[in-house]
């Protein structure tokens, strides 16, 4: 489109040339050379589409666009899933290789049962490779039966991502994961574009032609976090996921796709005939008491002192695996079901390594008898987890600063530490689903129950408040701006030019996007085709329309002349160089595999180094043009070419400023999140991003694309549910 109308705004300019120069070409002027000007504009225009057309025959395949991005997710997700896995400061390293079961299924290829290891070797034999994840319930024998809650259905998940990641052919489908709770709505292969393009960095030429080659297979974490209803039901946002699922074919055949939901509401989808029945189903296994014992030998047990503390445990999970049930005594039975998931091992663990700062041990394992017998030993977990987690954190900074004789990093506190995420745990909490099958929305936009992105999180601090003290930000942020503008102006008398300006301003502080999505500037992008392409296509369209609109003003007030045409060019160069540069260099998201805290911090400084740099110098380039071209003969002295170009470079000040205001050259969604901090400062700190970052790093929270979130959605609600930490008794 910039193109087409770029090739009739030259050749409608140059018609126009030649009807004024024809009629005054005397002398030794050739009317031929001037008549010629308009087929020499079409033939430079049909060339350069020519040399575009060949440009973008020499674009990466499909198979070479799908082998980067295998090696993206492989960094990615390995980072993950060593994290879920407990390599973070609050943890040890530690796995459980999971067992699976396969339930009913109408696929071929489906084996009976497996384990976390040959995940991938299971799958790959599946036919079509549509699968389910779901746990198992606790059977309830020595108490009520629980659900499939931390079973590892999203480590099996991540254990498969890695195995197809790792090991593939140039034709495979890389599996990239997506959270159930952020789908958009619409058909999947949209939903894919829009991922890859946001969080994988891959232009959006590529992320479309990636996915119509069938090279990526979405692995869907969390369907049953759609919905706050344990039994989902035909209306709900989980049936219609799985209604578009089913409706992902190609030639009418299914297309792969991989779900993990809990296994209750699962069934409630299945009962009202919304899962298709090509499908397998395996169910995580709970982790048995041999699997149990291995596991703390290994992390918490593996040296003899610690093997003498946790002893009492280690002897009552090796008799609940040797003996019948009916002859092992009921606590040390209840412990072992009570420490059947890889989350409750992992929250035993931390909790009962926790030391005080002399470094000796603030809780005894066989207290995991009592409390198991009494049936509070989970949601007493619950309740320590995050000192503890904070605990470990401090010990391990003060050891290594220690060793390299640095100074300690500033610490958390751990009832501070509750109260924050306890707020940000109820936001998330308000956002689910209310029964009803409607979910919180904020201008027209469905609420995350489960991300926690900076930028997004803005409606916490009021939707209304936020917004209007962003719009009060922004006209501070003017306010210097237009006073240099005054200045430069009021002076030459051009009160009316002054006037426009300061309405130019006055709307630009108004004029907020709904959802700025942070930018950042990427110069390596201008390497890329896409960011080439976006250089050019604006640069031109916003040259062509600003010259289009100037030549036509300036030749119906005062006909053609010469410096009308190089008074639009300046002004098109002016404002299309600027606005190329911002399509081609920004990027709307931070690239994957670093923080999410420094999305915010992208942004910022976009602003800040494209926004006055962009101003000040195209308004030198609009005064230089006009110095050298459009002032012809005259008696202009230095020193007013000197006050002119100063005049100008206010101007660039004003226009960078507008810059950084309006969503082009990023600082829209700093902007916000500025406003957003300022409603919340009692309850969250300024440094929200590292605070959110060192709580992934306790193992807290994780990472999922470009949002953090919590650990467990079981520990979500519990700390949704206690604003206040418990009492340390």
């Amino acid at each position: 489109m910039a193109a087409a109308a770029f090739s009739v705004a030259l050749c409608l300019l140059g018609l126009l040339w030649t009807l004024h120069a024809l009629p005054g070409a005397k002398g030794d002027s050739d009317p031929a050379g001037v008549l010629a000007l308009l087929p020499s504009l079409v033939s430079m225009v049909l060339g350069g589409w020519g040399t575009w057309a060949g440009f973008r025959s020499l674009q990466k395949t499909a198979e070479a666009i799908a082998e980067d991005l295998a090696t993206s997710v492989a960094r990615t997700e390995g980072a993950q899933y060593r994290q879920l896995l407990g390599s973070g400061q609050a943890a040890a390293d530690g796995r459980i290789d999971l067992a699976f079961t396969a339930g009913s299924t109408t696929v071929s290829g489906s084996r009976a049962e497996g384990t976390l290891e040959g995940i991938s070797d299971y799958y790959r034999e599946l036919r079509p490779g549509r699968m389910v994840i779901t746990g198992t319930p606790s059977d309830g024998r020595y108490g009520p039966a629980g659900g499939d809650a931390g079973t590892g259905k999203t480590v099996l998940a991540l254990a498969l991502i890695l195995g197809l990641a790792t090991e593939r052919s140039s034709r495979d489908p890389v599996p990239v994961r997506l959270t159930a709770a952020s789908w958009p709505g619409g058909r999947i292969r949209d939903w894919l574009r829009t991922h890859l393009t946001e969080v994988h960095r891959l232009s959006r030429g590529n992320a479309a032609r990636v996915v119509e080659a069938d090279l990526v297979l979405p692995v869907i974490d969390g369907l049953d976090e759609m919905d706050q209803s344990t039994a989902p039901g035909y209306t709900s946002r989980a049936a219609a996921l799985l209604r578009e699922i089913n409706r992902f074919e190609r030639a009418g055949r299914h297309c792969p796709v991989v779900v993990t939901c809990r296994l209750t509401q699962y069934q409630a989808l299945v009962e009202r005939e919304v899962e298709s029945g090509s499908v397998a189903h395996i169910a995580v296994a709970r982790v048995d008491a041999a699997r149990a014992h291995h596991y703390l030998s290994q992390r918490v047990a593996s040296m003899e002192r610690s093997r003498a503390r946790w002893q009492p445990v280690l002897s009552a999970l090796e008799g609940a695996a040797a003996g019948s049930p009916g002859a092992v005594p009921p606590e040390h039975a209840l412990l072992a079901e009570t420490l059947d998931t890889p989350w409750r091992l992992t929250l035993a663990t931390t909790v009962f390594q926790e030391r005080d700062p002399e470094g000796e041990y603030l809780r005894d394992p066989a207290d995991l008898l009592v409390l198991a017998d009494s049936g509070r030993l989970y949601e007493d977990l619950l309740d320590r987890y995050i000192s503890a987690a904070v605990t470990a954190a401090h010990r391990g900074s003060d050891d290594a600063s220690h060793r390299s004789g640095a100074d300690t990093p500033a610490q958390l506190d751990a009832d501070t530490t509750w109260r924050r995420l306890a707020f940000l745990a109820r936001h998330l909490d308000d956002n689910s689903d209310s029964g009803d099958g409607s979910h919180r929305r904020v201008a027209r936009r469905v609420l995350s129950s489960t991300d926690l992105l900076l930028h997004e999180l803005w409606p916490l601090g009021g939707q209304h408040r936020t917004r209007w003290t962003e719009r009060l930000l922004a006209m501070a942020a003017l306010f210097p701006v237009a006073t240099l503008a005054a200045l430069a102006l009021i002076p030459s008398g051009q009160t009316q030019a002054l006037l426009v300006f300061l309405l130019v301003l006055l709307v630009a502080a108004l004029y907020r996007p709904t959802w700025p999505k942070p930018r950042r500037i990427d110069v390596g992008r201008l390497r890329t085709p896409a960011g080439r392409r976006a250089l050019i296509v604006t640069t031109t369209a916003v040259f062509s329309i600003v010259f289009v609109i100037i030549s036509s003003m300036g030749m119906y007030a005062g006909g053609p002349h010469r410096n009308v045409f190089v008074i639009a060019a300046g002004a098109g160069l002016a404002t299309g160089v600027p606005a190329g540069l911002a399509r081609g260099l920004m990027m709307k998201q931070e690239n994957v595999g670093i923080s999410p805290r420094h999305t915010i911090r992208m942004d910022l400084t976009a602003a800040l180094v494209f926004g006055p740099v962009a101003g000040v110098g195209a308004s030198f380039l609009f005064s230089l043009m006009l110095v050298l071209f459009a002032t012809g003969d005259t008696d202009a002295s230095f020193l007013d070419y000197a006050l002119f170009l100063f005049a100008t470079t206010m101007v660039g000040l004003t226009a960078g400023a507008i810059i950084f205001i309006l969503p082009v050259g990023g600082g829209a969604a700093s902007l916000r999140y500025l406003a957003f901090l300022l409603h919340t400062r009692r309850r969250l700190p300024w440094r929200l991003g590292h605070f959110l970052d060192t709580c992934y790093e306790l193992g807290i929270l994780r990472v999922s694309g470009m949002a953090w979130q919590f650990r467990h959605r079981e520990l979500q609600n519990h700390l949704a549910a206690r604003p206040t930490p418990p009492s340390p008794s």
